[in-house]
């Protein structure tokens, strides 16, 4: 049984974004990590008794994504982590792998999570730009302040007024 539900817009870190029951498990993603909790019997013969795998974004390197098909099986979703040991020989070594999340059919949705889950990654990597005050430098009001003066709207003694008040 599938059971794929999203809360994209939330913000809280601690309410999840996506949901998605898998084979033994289910994928529980946040705006800072994914969990793969494991799930009943399935979930205990492929996992053991690992219990839940929590994997922050700025642990993972790379994502591998096979569609679940008609005539292959399972589909899943495997997160790359420095010093992971994961499977490297396609779906059955990734059913015993502790950092692969398997599913049945929701293709697009496991997609939509991937995606997701990269962006954040790249926010994490590549924050925007930070943007820039715009209060003056103490030098460029100076700087204005003299010009004024020179041009005749600021006399000499409020210049120095203005130029006090910056110092202040």
């Amino acid at each position: 049984m599938s059971n794929a539900t999203s809360t994209a817009s939330t913000p809280n870190p601690y309410i999840p974004i996506y949901r998605m029951d898998g084979v033994g498990a289910e994928l529980v993603v946040y705006a800072d990590k994914v969990e793969i909790v494991t799930a009943g019997i399935t979930g205990f013969v492929l996992k053991g008794l690992k219990g839940t795998k929590t994997i922050p974004y700025q642990s993972i390197t790379a994502i591998q994504f096979k569609e679940s098909g008609t005539w292959s099986g399972a589909g899943y979703l495997q997160f790359t982590i420095p010093g992971g040991n994961e499977s490297r020989n396609g779906l059955f070594d990734a059913t015993v792998d502790e950092n692969t999340f398997m599913f049945h059919g929701q293709n697009e949705y496991a997609h939509k999570i991937k995606n997701y889950i990269e962006s954040q990654i790249r926010l994490l990597r590549n924050p925007p730009p930070q943007q820039t005050s715009s209060t003056p430098s103490f030098s460029a009001e100076l700087e204005r302040l003299d010009a004024l003066r020179q041009q005749g709207v600021l006399s000499d003694e409020e210049f120095q007024q203005a130029k006090a008040r910056l110092l202040r």
